[in-house]
């Protein structure tokens, strides 16, 4: 409770600071010395901003001090877009400062990684169990499994729910098509604007690679019962931890009323689920970007009927 009141508090006071900065470079308040305004606003976004993370959640022990590191990589990131592109020499001086931060925050999680040989594990030894580490989970194993996962094996014997939807065909195709529509969008944005039409297409990039790393994690990270505990994950997107003999009951699914409501986890990619599995008592599931829910029931269309089975049993 005490972790997520500091949170709250430095998430209002970073985005107050954020609308005064945009504020004064946006408007009259900031023109008639711009070379001042344009200092000022790069020394809050950059240098306030994690000091606030610092007092708030690091020094409350809600985060760890390393987590400094990517919330500063963050606020330079910010403030590229928010102060004007000719007024951002000090902004250019203290990215001297963040490519560092950044090689030691990727060489952390690297070396955690091949330790402990999962995304959400390592984040979370490095930055503890907070919103900031999950989020950075989340766009790191992205671009783990993107890049790096292409002949991997699944290490653990469970049941997926992605390959009788036909995903990687899916997949496959929205890819042609995001090429596709990728060139035909920077020839059209650059004739009005080149730094535009590498945005969009940076964005159209950043898409391809989501679809990639999560097939992967789809493909890499299945369900499975270890030590009396199902492990549900539904690649990157969710997870939660069952305890076997909190399963009530697995039964099949007659009614659209069964799954569909508030409390159900639904593994699955396009087609409607089979199997429900009741718990007795709800557990809390995790999202991407820390995102949870209450779950009293999971909604499955395993790849595998009987392999689904003997995990569960």
């Amino acid at each position: 409770m005490v972790h997520s009141r500091t949170a709250r508090l430095f998430a209002l006071t970073a985005l107050t600071i954020v609308t005064i900065c945009f504020v004064i470079t946006r408007t009259r308040l900031g023109a008639s010395n711009l070379d001042v305004a344009a200092w000022g606003v790069t020394f809050d976004l950059t240098l306030t901003i994690p000091l606030v993370y610092y007092l708030t959640v690091v020094r409350t022990g809600a985060a760890r001090a390393v987590t400094l590191a990517p919330v500063f990589v963050g606020c330079m990131m910010l403030a590229a877009f928010v102060v004007p592109r000719g007024q951002q020499q000090f902004l250019h001086d203290l990215r001297f400062v963040s490519v560092p931060l950044e090689i030691v925050t990727i060489i952390l999680i690297a070396k955690r990684l091949v330790r402990v040989r999962d995304v959400e594990t390592a984040t979370r030894e490095l930055f503890g169990d907070t919103r900031l580490a999950a989020f950075v989970a989340a766009e790191v194993g992205i671009l783990w499994y993107a890049l790096f996962c292409w002949r991997k094996k699944p290490q653990e014997s469970g049941f997926t729910v992605h390959e009788r939807s036909g995903w990687v065909s899916i997949v496959a195709c929205i890819l042609t098509l995001l090429i596709a529509e990728s060139i035909g969008m920077h020839l059209l944005v650059q004739m009005w604007s080149p730094i535009a039409a590498w945005v969009v297409t940076s964005l159209d990039l950043y898409g391809m690679l989501w679809l990639i790393g999560d097939y992967h994690a789809l493909r890499l990270r299945p369900s499975f019962a270890e030590n009396g505990v199902l492990h549900v994950r539904h690649g990157l997107r969710w997870s939660a931890e069952i305890a076997l003999d909190n399963i009530d009951s697995v039964d099949d699914i007659r009614e659209e009323s069964e799954w569909k409501r508030k409390g159900v986890l639904k593994l699955a990619m396009l087609d409607e689920p089979r199997i429900l599995v009741r718990l007795r008592e709800p557990v809390v599931a995790h999202g991407l970007a820390g995102f949870r829910r209450t779950i009293d029931a999971v909604a499955v269309l395993p790849d595998d009927l009987d392999a689904f089975h003997r995990t569960i049993r």
